[in-house]
C-alpha cells in the first residue's frame, strides 16, 4: 500500500471523492504540514498552524497508479488559485500534493509540468496538430498554483469530520459528485456509511 496526501478546499469534498474511487483502501481527513502538535480545525482555520486540510489516501498501487490519482485530483481543483477552492477561501485551503516517498516526486513533477504546460499554445505549422489549446489570455493558462511538497506531518481530524458528506449530504462542497459519478469516476454509494 501507498500513501498520498491531497489538498484542494475543504477537505470534506476531497474525502468523499478518493473514498469511491476503485484501488483507494482508506481516507483520512487532517491537517498536514503543521507547525503545532495536534492543530485543531479552530487553529487551522485562524491561520495559527500554518496548516491545510487535507486528506490522506492510502491506495494500492497494483489496482491504481499516481497518475491516475493525480488526473482525478486535477479534475476536481482548480489549480490556478491561491487558497481559493469555491466558496472555500483562506490559506488552509490551498490546493497541494504531499508525498512521503522521494520515488513519487518523479511522477508528480512530471504531471504538474503537464499541467503546467498543457495549455501553451504551439506554432500552427503544416504538419502540426495542436492539442489542449488553452483560449485564455496571451494564450497560456494562469501559472499553477498547486504545491508539491514533502510531507513533514500529518494530524487526523476528529471522527466527527470523517467522511462528513457521507453523513451530511447537503452539505456544501464546490465538487459536483454526481457527475463524477454519473461518468464513472467515482462509485456510487449503495449503503448508508457503517457507523465506526
Amino acid at each position: 500500500m501507498k500513501d498520498l496526501y491531497l489538498s484542494g478546499g475543504s477537505f470534506y469534498g476531497i474525502q468523499e471523492v478518493f473514498s469511491r474511487v476503485k484501488g483507494v483502501v482508506d481516507t483520512k481527513a487532517g491537517y498536514a504540514n503543521s507547525s503545532m502538535e495536534n492543530p485543531t480545525k479552530d487553529n487551522v482555520d485562524k491561520g495559527l498552524a500554518g496548516a491545510v486540510e487535507c486528506v490522506k489516501v492510502t491506495y494500492d498501487p497494483k489496482k491504481i497508479d499516481i497518475a491516475s490519482l493525480l488526473a482525478l485530483f486535477f479534475t476536481i481543483i482548480n489549480p490556478y488559485t491561491d487558497g481559493i477552492q469555491g466558496k472555500y477561501k483562506g490559506p488552509q485551503y490551498r490546493s497541494g500534493i504531499y508525498y512521503t516517498s522521494q520515488e513519487d516526486t518523479i511522477q508528480i513533477s512530471y504531471y504538474m509540468a503537464f499541467m503546467a504546460n498543457k495549455g501553451v499554445r504551439h506554432q500552427m505549422t503544416d504538419n502540426s496538430f495542436v492539442i489542449n489549446q488553452y483560449e485564455g489570455e496571451g494564450g497560456r493558462r494562469p501559472p499553477i498554483r498547486t504545491e508539491a511538497k514533502e510531507l513533514i506531518n500529518f494530524f487526523e481530524a476528529p471522527a466527527e469530520e470523517q467522511h462528513y458528506l457521507r453523513r451530511n449530504p447537503t452539505a456544501y462542497t464546490p465538487i459536483n459528485i454526481q457527475l463524477l459519478e454519473q461518468v464513472g469516476a467515482i462509485e456510487k454509494i449503495q449503503e448508508e456509511l457503517e457507523s465506526e
